[in-house]
């Protein structure tokens, strides 16, 4: 059986490679989270502007309903 210090060696590199991969995984993660982040208050801006322009809408209806009429 290899002794300790042989084993401990063998293994750094593999430990290494996955903080490495660990890492990037972090950074993309952070990325996707600040795109969500963005999306989101882009939705936001949405669904006011629809909201507004329903409004604006009700409101041009009502007004041409008081022509017609």
């Amino acid at each position: 059986m290899p002794r300790i210090e042989e084993r401990i060696n063998t293994v750094e590199p593999d430990i290494a490679e996955i903080k490495k991969h660990l890492s990037a995984m972090k950074r993309s993660t952070d990325a996707i989270e600040k795109n969500i982040d963005v999306m989101r208050d882009n939705i936001v801006g949405l669904k006011a502007g629809q909201i507004e322009i329903r409004d604006l809408l009700t409101r041009v209806v009502a007004r041409l309903e008081n022509v017609a009429s």
